[in-house]
This record gives structure tokens, sequence and C-alpha cells, in this order.
């Protein structure tokens, strides 16, 4: 058996959502369902998980294997340090513009705004798709969040665009 980093991932996340099913076993059923229809599954794939990496660390190295794709993870070793000093910057600029309007102007315009400016300027789609989703992100936050499940929504510090745009919309708190 070898031992890889993977494996203790796979043991921490599977003791994190064990301590959450046992943890909430004694509550309330109300209280307890939450922690229970997201715990038990994830303990259920983290089990699963941890299962496959004892496994795979017991196989024998084979060395002609190619090393598993990972998907859009790609990792580029030839890129300079200042271009990922650069992206990693927009990253986090992004977030904090982000936080920035929620904070200035609220939920509702905040977050299908900067879902429209990262789809149009930064992954360079189309106006119909970008548009589209916008759409989609802002009818799931008024659907789920404001009339499902009434969230009490922070006052924003400029609260007249978002007045506007909850009068524009009907049945918006």
């Amino acid at each position: 058996m070898r031992f890889e980093p993977k494996i203790l991932f796979s043991v921490f996340v599977t003791i994190a959502f064990g301590y959450i099913v046992y943890s909430s076993r004694g509550w309330p059923l109300w209280t307890r369902i939450f922690p229970w229809y997201v715990g038990i599954p994830m303990l259920a794939l983290s089990l699963l998980q941890l299962a496959l990496e004892l496994y795979r660390s017991t196989q024998p190295a084979d060395p002609k294997r190619k090393p598993m794709e990972t998907g859009d993870l790609q990792v580029d070793w030839n890129i300079g340090t200042g271009v990922v000093f650069q992206r990693a910057a927009k990253f986090f600029g992004c977030i904090v513009g982000l936080i920035a309007a929620v904070w200035l102007l609220g939920f509702f315009i905040s977050v299908p705004l900067f879902v429209f400016l990262y789809l149009k300027f930064e992954a360079g789609e189309g106006w119909l798709l970008s548009l589209s989703l916008t759409l989609g992100i802002l009818l799931f936050l008024v659907g789920l969040f404001d009339m499902v499940l009434n969230t009490h929504w922070l006052e924003p510090v400029i609260p007249w665009p978002e007045a506007v745009f909850k009068s524009v919309l009907p049945g918006v708190n």
C-alpha cells in the first residue's frame, strides 16, 4: 500500500460529514433535516471515495500509465509567475468587486450584473447566452430565495436602484 496525500483528504472529508450526521442526531426533526439531507449522501460518497483511494493505493504502480486528466484544471508549468499573479489578482478583484457591489447595491442588482459582465466580457460569450443566463440567475434569486424561502436581504448602502428594480418585479419583497 502506497501512501498518497489524497487519502488524508478523503479521511478528513469522511470524518467531517460523519461528525455532521452524528452531532445532529438529537436535534428536533425540522432542525436536523438539512444536516442529514446533505450529510448522509455526502458521508456515503466520501466513504466510497475513501474506499476507492485505498483500493488504488494497493495496486502496483504502472510506469506506462499516463497521469489522469483533470478536465478544465490543466496545469501549465511554463507560465511565468507574473502571469499567474496577474490572473490571481484579476480573480480576487472580481470577487472583491462582487462583494462591494452587493454591499452598495444589494443582491438583486449585483449578482445578475456580475454574471452578465463575467459571461460577456471575461468568458467572451454571445449576447443571447449572456442575457439568458443572467435572466436565469435573476429568476433563481427571486423565485427561490425571495418568494419560496422569504430570505431577509440586507439593506444596501444605496437602496434606490434595488427599490426601483423590485417595484418592476411582481411579488418581490
